[in-house]
């Protein structure tokens, strides 16, 4: 009898054992996921870096303990704000409501306002999933995050230059975050890229949240103003990858490197431009809109949306069907003359397919080599100033954003096919356990090559 006893209270300790360690491996491996957005960024740059000279070991390090997409297809328009926004809904621009990265504005009473506001939103977010599953997240300088339910949040509002502004960022961060950061660099420019680095390694190490999301913008600067792959662009990417670097130190100093995932991303890719056309001259000159002596619109039937890469046409009456035909017929005609830029013509429906702004009844896209100006007065076809831009339609080649996975709950694989930028939000949320409400994107860790 006691042998009996004896076996069974040996097996039963060894039941309890073998339930607590199940327990134990069920808890999730990540514990933290560091998302960062390089705004630009091409897959060029990390799969052939030594072709280009570019010295960028962090961004590679994370590249070989994980995977990497050969190019992820970004939102139509291939623009800041809309592919951001589509990153962290798991849905496109027709969607999540953020169809541009300005507001539709030809009085200019938004002062050349973006769409800064969380509210602008219409979908769930990758914040508001994490919060229901109970989680922590931090934001610095993301992208339509002024008001967003993040529990420690930096927005991207305006530059900041002025005094003013430093006290505006005060007031739309988290109460008193702003201020506590301006102590931990008071030396770099407030919202730099530095500046926002060492802002996130402060948070992280005395925050601790299960998400962090960082975007890092002064890559998109570069190329705008030199163009994509020069010499300066390089440079600016080189930094960048010394910040993230940065960081990477820091969750290992922390001991956290182990339960740490890290998704690099970016938003668009970038197109060379010499040429911009200005659609709003042919419109204004058919009596579509009004101007007064000084040039400044008084009244507008038809109106361009989105600047530098691909055009929308919106009519002020979606009912006025006299003034979209004649702005149809007008933007055909202007598409047939070479000297104008103009390689497509979109239908509402081609619009409908891609995703796009579903209050437009037209759109172009220019050849390459040519954008699209909002000039009023003057010239239809002016030199550019800035030598790169993006916005076009995401399906060209040179447009296509980038993915990185690697670190915790991340397998290492030879290449990441088929991703969309939808995907990244739903991604983040799968490797803290949780998942976006009806997202259209998916964890792409599924689609890995190995």
């Amino acid at each position: 009898m006691f042998r009996t006893r004896a076996r069974f209270a040996v097996l039963l300790t060894t039941a309890i054992l073998c339930c607590c360690s199940l327990a134990i491996a069920k808890e999730p491996l990540v514990k933290q996921v560091i998302l960062i957005s390089v705004d630009g960024m091409t897959p060029i740059e990390y799969e052939q870096a030594d072709a280009h000279g570019l010295k960028i070991p962090n961004i590679r390090a994370l590249m070989s303990t994980g995977c990497a997409s050969p190019g992820v297809m970004s939102v139509f328009p291939a623009s800041t704000y809309p592919s951001h926004t589509a990153m962290i809904t798991g849905q496109p621009p027709a969607v999540h409501g953020v169809i541009s990265n300005t507001p539709m504005d030809p009085f200019n009473l938004e002062f050349g306002g973006w769409y800064y506001y969380a509210e602008k939103i219409k979908t769930p977010t990758l914040w508001q999933a994490l919060h229901a599953a109970h989680l922590k997240t931090a934001a610095v300088s993301w992208p339509v995050t002024v008001g967003a339910d993040v529990d420690y949040l930096l927005p991207e509002y305006r530059p900041v230059r002025t005094d003013e502004d430093i006290a505006l960022m005060r007031v739309i961060s988290t109460r008193g975050l702003f201020a506590e950061m301006q102590k931990v660099n008071a030396t770099a420019r407030p919202m730099s890229d530095e500046w926002r680095t060492d802002a996130v390694i402060a948070i992280l190490r005395t925050r601790k949240p299960s998400l962090m999301a960082l975007h890092l913008s002064e890559l998109d600067e570069a190329q705008h103003k030199y163009g994509p792959h020069a010499p300066e662009s390089h440079a600016e990417l080189e930094r960048i990858d010394a910040e993230i670097g940065k960081i990477r130190s820091s969750v290992e100093q922390s001991g956290r490197m182990k339960e740490t995932a890290w998704v690099v991303v970016s938003d668009h890719g970038f197109l060379p431009v010499t040429k911009l056309f200005h659609p709003l001259i042919a419109l204004r000159e058919a009596g579509l809109i009004t101007t007064d002596k000084n040039g400044r619109v008084t009244s507008w039937k038809v109106y361009q949306r989105n600047l530098t890469g691909s055009a929308f046409f919106e009519a002020k009456d979606p009912n006025d069907s006299a003034s979209i035909e004649k702005a149809t017929e007008l933007i055909k005609e202007l598409a047939a003359d070479p000297a104008n830029g103009i390689a497509h013509v979109y239908t509402p429906e081609e619009l409908k397919t891609l995703g796009a702004d579903p209050e437009a009844f037209l759109a172009i896209d220019p050849v390459k080599g040519f954008g699209f100006g909002s000039n009023l007065t003057g010239p239809r076809v002016t030199d550019s100033i800035g030598k790169g831009a993006h916005g076009y339609n995401p399906h060209l080649p040179e447009l296509r954003s980038s993915l990185i996975l690697s670190g915790a709950g991340v397998q290492r694989c030879s290449a990441l096919e088929g991703v969309t930028v939808e995907d990244i939000g739903p991604t983040a949320a799968a490797l803290l356990g949780a998942s976006i409400p009806n997202a259209q994107g998916r964890d792409v860790r599924s689609l890995s090559v190995k």
